[in-house]
């Protein structure tokens, strides 16, 4: 047995189904993450800002007050990486969403075509967040409907 050579056919509208599910899926998750960023863009606003002052300003001599440099503003560490955090979900699923859309407009356009699937194009069209290295398959599995 070869599966790794295995094919599978589906239409085109079995894939434009499937295409439509994986868009609702990354609105789904882009519109949580958005909500996510402006939490975190509050709690930077009202508690994540430090703000430290170079001793310098304590003298008196004009000389020594170098008011460029005297103050730093900083973001504190923990807000910051949740806010990268963020912005690269962010990107991840606004890239997802604009595939899947050009997918679905394609297959919506072609509903009688059959397309030939490997597995890794069924993973592509029909889990949810696809599956790579840092996938939990269990997680995978158990969202998969074994009628």
């Amino acid at each position: 047995m070869l599966r790794d050579k295995w094919d599978f056919e589906y239409s085109g509208a079995q894939l434009c189904e499937a295409a439509a599910k994986r868009i609702a899926f990354h609105q789904e998750r882009l519109k949580w993450w958005k909500d996510k960023r402006q939490e975190v863009m509050a709690q930077i606003r009202t508690e994540g800002l430090e703000i430290n002052e170079s001793m310098v300003l304590a003298y008196q001599n004009p000389k020594s007050r170098d008011w460029v440099d005297s103050t730093q503003v900083m973001i504190r560490s923990d807000l910051k990486q949740a806010l990268i955090e963020c912005q690269k979900k962010l990107s991840e699923h606004t890239e997802r969403l604009s595939d899947f859309s050009g997918w679905y407009l394609m297959l919506k356009a072609n509903p009688e075509v059959r397309k030939s699937l490997d597995l890794n194009d069924w993973l592509f069209f029909f889990t949810e967040g696809g599956v790579g290295p840092e996938t939990d398959i269990d997680k995978v599995l158990a969202g998969l409907s074994w009628d």
